[in-house]
């Protein structure tokens, strides 16, 4: 059986984190045509989750070098025969050792790479154009929606859906709602709107708190799980509008049940996506969803059939979009069952495995095809140059 090494971050906590969360916990109880070894370049909460998974797991640490002489000693001790990458900067490293081993390499890429480092003025300028350099070596990319497709620097462009893995909540809505009234000191009127993110200008969460402060119904909050190095930029913001008190900053949350299950919409302004966990998340937990009109979303909501679309950066459509959905619980309720019934069966988990392993086998015929293996058949290591 052939090999193919996983490589991440082990501290990741956003998109990636969860899309590789699900495919782990998948791959565990599906049979495969690859085994599968993951590598995670320190600990951290995605480390963790796939050791609970019980499947192969090796963490490696370092620097630069000692980094790829770690993943280039594992590729030769499990005879791997591909190196799969998660990250721009394991997507570097993982250019690297590929090289070094002659063996193919590929990476999934979750978003857009020239969006991945907004707010760092040097990083955004330098780290976009270094990882694109180094994407041209990859045999192949994964995106998970396919616009992304267009702006790599790679002819084999494979699709594969994110996808989630969840148990139907254990509360009803009603008392999920009634935990945050209670957990954050607010009248039981009060209604909630919310997203879960990391706080990134990618994000546009700047857009999302001026549109609270648009929303003429006092008794709509916002909620915000997630952390990052915009929160306290955000906070003055929310001072400065006057709606610090009906703006929650929650921080990390471990479980997103409890989040999903309180909101009535959830909303993600983002300038880029590339398939956001979280939209699935919250319409399978009942939210309606509200997205900005980008591919990603576009695709998502279905062009505006399973939600409600706003041009990115217009605070006053969200405002009126959201305001809309509070106003008209019809509404809302069919956005929540189009998108359940419509959207959510196309982001399975078995539909991802698949993808990934119909992806594998044109990486490896491409391979094949130009010489740099030879069929398993007939020789299990690679030919080196």
């Amino acid at each position: 059986m052939r090999t193919v090494i996983v490589f991440f971050a082990g501290n990741e906590v956003g998109g990636a984190a969860s899309h590789l969360r699900t495919w782990a916990e998948g791959l565990a109880e599906a049979r495969t045509q690859y085994q599968y070894r993951f590598v995670s370049l320190g600990d951290g909460p995605l480390a963790s989750a796939l050791e609970r998974t019980g499947g192969s797991l090796t963490k490696v640490t370092g620097g630069f070098r000692a980094v790829i002489d770690a993943l280039a000693q594992i590729i030769r001790q499990e005879r791997a025969w591909l190196l799969h990458s998660h990250g721009p900067r394991m997507n570097i490293l993982a250019a690297y050792a590929a090289k070094r081993q002659q063996i193919p390499w590929t990476a999934t890429i979750h978003s857009n790479p020239l969006y991945d480092f907004l707010g760092h003025p040097l990083k955004s300028f330098l780290f976009p154009k270094l990882h694109l350099w180094h994407l041209r070596q990859a045999s192949g990319l994964f995106v998970v929606q396919p616009t992304l497709g267009d702006i790599l620097p790679c002819k084999t462009i494979l699709e594969v859906p994110n996808a989630i893995f969840l148990t139907p909540p254990a509360r009803s809505r009603h008392e999920y709602r009634a935990f945050w009234h209670n957990q954050l000191r607010l009248p039981t009127s009060t209604r909630f709107m919310g997203v879960a993110a990391r706080l990134d200008p990618v994000k546009n969460l700047d857009v999302l708190i001026q549109s609270v402060a648009k929303i003429p119904d006092p008794d709509v909050h916002l909620c915000i799980a997630g952390d990052g190095r915009e929160r306290a930029t955000l906070e003055a913001l929310a001072d400065r509008l006057g709606v610090r008190e009906r703006i929650h900053f929650l921080g990390f949350l471990a479980s997103v049940e409890e989040f999903y299950g309180a909101l009535d919409v959830h909303v993600l302004p983002s300038k880029s996506e590339g398939a956001p966990t979280s939209v699935l998340e919250a319409g399978f937990y009942g939210a309606a969803n509200v997205g900005s009109d980008i591919p990603a979303l576009r695709r998502m909501l279905l062009d505006g059939e399973a939600g409600e679309m706003v041009p990115v950066g217009d605070v006053q459509a969200l405002a009126s979009a959201v305001h809309r959905l509070f106003r008209d619980d019809a509404l809302r309720d069919h956005y929540v069952q189009v998108f359940r019934e419509q959207v959510l069966p196309l982001y399975s988990r078995d539909r991802m495995i698949a993808a990934y392993e119909r992806g594998y086998t044109v990486l490896e015929e491409d391979a094949v095809r130009t010489g740099k293996i030879v069929p398993l058949e007939n020789r299990t290591e690679w030919l080196r140059e």
